[in-house]
């Protein structure tokens, strides 16, 4: 049995993955309840791009997923510093 390529393996560790799969959507399905480009979730889920959404997207997002926010993993939250001055805080 061999295993699983790094990079597989990384994605296969992405809690943006883990909980697309949870709810069965396909990353195409994913993709369009977020109003996001299907290359995006591939990139957010190898790993090459930090997850980042609008408010309304991150809404979404919790919908589709069936997820609280409070719930979701730390690592698909928005940080403290991430464009704090653009978005007006």
């Amino acid at each position: 049995m061999t295993r699983p390529k790094k990079s597989q393996r990384q994605e296969t560790n992405s809690p943006f993955k883990r909980l697309r799969l949870n709810v069965k959507l396909s990353q195409e399905q994913l993709a369009r309840e977020i109003g996001v480009a299907v290359s995006t979730i591939r990139r957010w889920e190898k790993g090459q791009a930090e997850p980042t959404m609008t408010v309304a997207q991150m809404k979404e997002f919790c919908k589709a997923v069936k997820k609280n926010f409070e719930d979701l993993p730390s690592s698909l939250l928005p940080s403290a510093n991430s464009n704090s001055a653009s978005n007006g805080v």
